[in-house]
């Protein structure tokens, strides 16, 4: 189940609390990450609270912190780090950015991390098994562009979307309504995005963290074949 969830107000009257201490004793420390804060600072996440908690049953052990992990997420992103950088070694010896992620005590563990994002964004709830992609054997030439592996593809898409079929449940469906919700929509009540405006994307891949090897699925290594052609699992869609 969900446990305590601290109100924006209430984390900023804190943070400022804490950061004002911190600044007395070393001013720099709190002006090195000023950019950063003030991101996390002014975002609410109020209005998350309705969504996250139907993640969590009524039942159990409360999940403490997640609005929390939620701004630590978010700045460990900002800045760069890896999640087993951010939590093992960066937040634990750096007070100014414990107190800019609302933490005023004991620090969550990584598995109180992984547990949040799989709530957030289920990747894997279906596994994806696939065979390993091998090189090409005739590369392709400077200039020229892979042929298309599925023709008229797009076209299906197009005719099942006109028929009414939508893809309602794609893993990523949840974060994208956060983001709608505490990005797009507070920016356009501060009039920072028009309301008349005209919004497209794309397909372009984003490299993750996930090997593009896969990781195998049978059992072949233990009888000493270590190139076989078995499916792999991909976690990464």
């Amino acid at each position: 189940m969900l446990g305590f969830w601290r109100t924006h107000d209430s984390y900023q009257e804190r943070v400022v609390q804490e950061l004002s201490k911190i600044a007395i004793r070393s001013p720099f420390s709190v002006l090195e990450y000023e950019n950063s804060i003030s991101k996390v600072y002014i975002l609410d996440l109020d209005v998350l609270h309705d969504d996250v908690v139907r993640l969590y049953s009524h039942t159990g052990r409360p999940a403490e912190l997640q609005p929390e992990i939620f701004r630590s997420l978010v700045l460990m992103n900002d800045l760069g780090y890896s999640l087993d950088e951010w939590v093992h070694t960066k937040l634990p010896k750096n007070p100014v950015l414990q107190a800019a992620c609302g933490f005023f005590g004991e620090l969550p563990r990584i598995a109180s991390y992984y547990d949040f994002i799989d709530r957030i964004i289920k990747l894997d709830e279906r596994p994806r098994v696939k065979k390993k992609k091998r090189k090409p054997k005739n590369k392709i030439g400077k200039g020229k562009k892979l042929s298309v592996k599925r023709p008229g593809v797009v076209a299906q898409l197009v005719t099942r979307i006109l028929d009414g079929r939508r893809f309602n449940n794609r893993p990523e469906r949840l974060l994208q309504e956060i983001f709608a919700k505490i990005c797009v929509q507070k920016s356009i009540d501060l009039g920072l995005i028009p309301q008349n405006v005209t919004i497209s994307g794309d397909g372009t891949c984003i490299e993750t963290g996930a090997s593009h090897f896969g990781v195998k699925v049978c059992e072949c290594s233990s009888r000493g074949d270590y190139h076989c052609d078995c499916l792999r699992r991909f976690s990464d869609p």
